[in-house]
């Protein structure tokens, strides 16, 4: 499963503490058409707010709240000045529902 896998969950996961959970972007893609690459991975980050506003989570996690919820996106390549606003404003926009988007670049 990876970025280009709208409708999957690369992973899922608890924190440490207990009271986050954590959902897993895998993005292998290069940037050489970075308005498609950012297209395609706003459309996964639509499609994991669905998931957790939708408490789909259960399913995996039935009798578990929790307060906050983190995704994860792990790069293959370095983000581009245009991904890493993007990301800033996803996350100013996410942060009333107490989600969080972490980046990582592997």
């Amino acid at each position: 499963m990876s970025v280009v896998d709208e409708n999957k969950v690369d992973g899922i996961g608890i924190s440490k503490e207990g009271e986050k959970l954590i959902l897993l972007i895998t993005d292998h893609l290069d940037w050489t058409n970075e308005y498609e690459h950012l297209i395609i991975l706003q459309n996964k980050i639509n499609a994991y707010i669905n998931f957790l506003e939708t408490e789909q989570y259960k399913e995996v996690y039935p009798k578990k709240q929790f307060g906050f919820y983190c995704i994860e996106i792990h790069f293959k390549y370095e983000m581009t000045l245009n991904c890493s606003k993007f990301i800033d404003r996803v996350n100013e926009q996410l942060s009333e529902k107490n989600i969080t988007l972490e980046t990582i670049v592997v």
